[in-house]
Order: C-alpha cells, then sequence, then structure tokens
C-alpha cells in the first residue's frame, strides 16, 4: 500500500498527465467544454454516453482514503478521481483510473454540489404559521434553530430581512491598533448572500425560523467577505478556494466565545485536515453529527449557487470531502458556515459550504483565518 505522502507527491504528475490524456480523448472539445469545467450542472444528471469519452466524466481529483461498498477504509491512501456518474465500464475503464505507477486510485461519484443554504420557501412558511399564531410551533424546533442566549457557534443566522438561513461557524478575534475585535464566521453566501450584500448589513439570531427577522436580534454586522468568482464563459473559468465572510460582533454580551451548541468547547488551535480524520460538526439544521474526511486537496469541485433550472456554478479548488457515519448525511440544506472540528482534538480544520446529501464539501479553515487576519476566539 502506498503512504500519505507518496500519494502527495504523485497528485501533481496524475493531473499532468490525466489533462493530457482527457485533451487527446477529446475530453476538451468545444462540445463538452461547459459541462467538463462546471459552466452548466447538466452533468451531474447526464447518462454516460452524453461524454465525449470515459475521462470527460472525471472532474475532480485528490488525495484521500478509499471507499469500498460505501464504507471508508481509513488506512488506504489513494488518488481520488471523481466523477459525475459512476458507470462500470469493465474491459473499457481507463487505465488511469485503476493505478497510476505504484500509487492506487479510487474513483467516487462527486454530482455538482449544492451551496447549502435553506430554500426560502420553506422559511417563509414557516413564517406565516408563527404570523398565524401557532403556539406549539416554537416547542417543536431543533435547538439549533431557535433564539439562542448567549449566542454561540452552530445555531441558526440570517442577513437582516433575508428569507433563507444558515449557520454561525464559531466566532473569530484579530488586534488592529491593540484593540480586539471579534467577529462572526460563516460563508459568503450565508452572510453575504453570494457577494450581493453591502458592507454593515446586519446579522440577526435566529434567521427567520418562525417570525420574520427584526433588528433586536441584530448582534453582528457584515465586515468583509471573499468574493465567489463564476465564469464569464466557457473558455475561461476562474477557480475559487474559500466561501467564507466574517461579521463584526457589535453585542459582545449576547456571545459566548469558543462554544459550539450541542459540542461544548473547542479548541481555539488550528489543525489541517487529513485523510481518514474523524470529525463532527453542529449545524443549523442537522445538529451534531459525525463523519471521517475521504479527501483533501481536491480541485475543480463544481458548486451550483442557482437553482436546477437556473444553475450557477462556480469552481473550486483545495477542498475538503467529508461522509457522514454508519451512512448517514453528515449535512443538509441549512447547515452552510459550520465549523467542522477534529473529533479527537475538537481543533477546527474545515469550513462547511455545500455538499449533495451524500459527500459534504468544506475548505479550510486555517486558509479563511489566513485570509481574515483571525483565529478562533
Amino acid at each position: 500500500m502506498a503512504t500519505l505522502g507518496e500519494v502527495y507527491a504523485a497528485l501533481a504528475d496524475y493531473r499532468v498527465e490525466l489533462q493530457q490524456q482527457r485533451f487527446h480523448a477529446g475530453a476538451y472539445d468545444t462540445a463538452m467544454l461547459a459541462e467538463s469545467a462546471g459552466v452548466s450542472a447538466q452533468a451531474a444528471a447526464a447518462p454516460l454516453a452524453a461524454f465525449s469519452s470515459p475521462l470527460t466524466n472525471v472532474h475532480a481529483t485528490g488525495v484521500g482514503v478509499r471507499v469500498r461498498g460505501g464504507a471508508v477504509v481509513p488506512d488506504e491512501f489513494v488518488i481520488k478521481v471523481y466523477v459525475f456518474n459512476k458507470v462500470d465500464l469493465g474491459a473499457a475503464t481507463p487505465d488511469l483510473t485503476r493505478q497510476f505507477g505504484s500509487i492506487p486510485v479510487d474513483v467516487e461519484p462527486l454530482p455538482v454540489q449544492l451551496a447549502l443554504a435553506r430554500a426560502a420557501k420553506k422559511a417563509a412558511a414557516k413564517k406565516s404559521a408563527a404570523q398565524k399564531g401557532a403556539p406549539a410551533l416554537a416547542a417543536g424546533i431543533p435547538p439549533n434553530r431557535r433564539k439562542v442566549r448567549p449566542i454561540v457557534g452552530g445555531v441558526s443566522i440570517a442577513p437582516l430581512n433575508a428569507a433563507f438561513v444558515g449557520t454561525l461557524g464559531c466566532f473569530v478575534k484579530r488586534r488592529v491598533a491593540g484593540v480586539e475585535q471579534v467577529f462572526v464566521l460563516s460563508n459568503n453566501h450565508v452572510l453575504a448572500d453570494v457577494n450581493s450584500l453591502p458592507i454593515g448589513t446586519v446579522i440577526v439570531q435566529p434567521g427567520p425560523e418562525t417570525a420574520p427577522t427584526t433588528p433586536a436580534d441584530g448582534f453582528a454586522s457584515l465586515s468583509a467577505f471573499i468574493p465567489i468568482r463564476f465564469p464569464q464563459d466557457r473558455f475561461h473559468i476562474p477557480t475559487n478556494r474559500f466561501d467564507a465572510a466574517i461579521a463584526q460582533v457589535s453585542d459582545l454580551g449576547a456571545i459566548k466565545r469558543g462554544n459550539i451548541l450541542g459540542i461544548g468547547n473547542f479548541a481555539t488551535q488550528i489543525a489541517a485536515p487529513q485523510p481518514g480524520m474523524r470529525v463532527t460538526k453542529s449545524g443549523r439544521t442537522t445538529g451534531v453529527t459525525t463523519g471521517v474526511v475521504t479527501a483533501v486537496n481536491v480541485n475543480n469541485v463544481q458548486v451550483n449557487y442557482g437553482t436546477q433550472s437556473n444553475p450557477r456554478i462556480a469552481s473550486f479548488n483545495e477542498t475538503v470531502q467529508i461522509v457522514g457515519d454508519d451512512g448517514r448525511p453528515f449535512s443538509a440544506p441549512g447547515d452552510s458556515g459550520s465549523v467542522i472540528l477534529d473529533r479527537g482534538s475538537k481543533k477546527p480544520v474545515a469550513l462547511l459550504f455545500a455538499g449533495d446529501g451524500r459527500s459534504t464539501t468544506a475548505c479550510s479553515f486555517a486558509g479563511v483565518c489566513r485570509d481574515f487576519n483571525v483565529m478562533p476566539a
């Protein structure tokens, strides 16, 4: 078996060889470029016959652990190859998707990922029920969706007057001219609605779960976000690394630092995610879940920020892929922004932002903190 270091060392050469073989197989012809590069989401559901070659079906690669029969094999390190649709090609299977020199290759399906924000219609339906005065509604709401004071990580948040919700990952801090600033950390698409909200937008807790949001529940304001870049045409596909934003806390008395609902205190040191790492998170929709990191440094993951009928696809590099334990989902819509912790040390390792029901996509927590010049608070 290959060591993790050997797989890392082989990945760059593998990507070059894959690029060359795709080109010679016609995988970069103009008709298919939109699908293979992620300009269109149609490839997520297309039969294999829609691809110009089997290698066109390949869209992302990384370093990870083998998944066999749905079960993670935590000590078997492999080059991970992700396809839109996994089909048994038998003898026609490309050699490059079996083995690369002495390095084993594992192929997994990875459809176009969905940015995990709760649909507006569902939030609006709950608002309508609350406005009709359903007194028992609050009692049936899961803890992460309720109004929580003091505010901690893992709870429902949204911009004021938004019709969607996400999750408060954790609080982070930095010092400017000797003064400590404290921020909410979550996703761009949660706090800034995919690049569209102005700096200073009020952030509330909870989001529109049972009633319209109110300024009285405001506790932070949008401070900065890492822009998400989208293709302008099928030949120029920008890549992203993070879906992240911060909002400066305006009421320090309303929050509790270093704590995530259902998990408790977590370490304020950061760790790097590694294949096979056992992780946990607390999110607005699914609460506390556990899972395993199946791959890291995954490039060219396609994420849809639009709808199925009107997709808006962004391409991400250096992502982390996670699956839930025992076949259960690790995340669901509304969990966007959750901080993913190493289960043993409780150190933050990644920031959750997308998924497909089976696999969850996250970005590097350390990279996000570096870009914002912050650390966990």
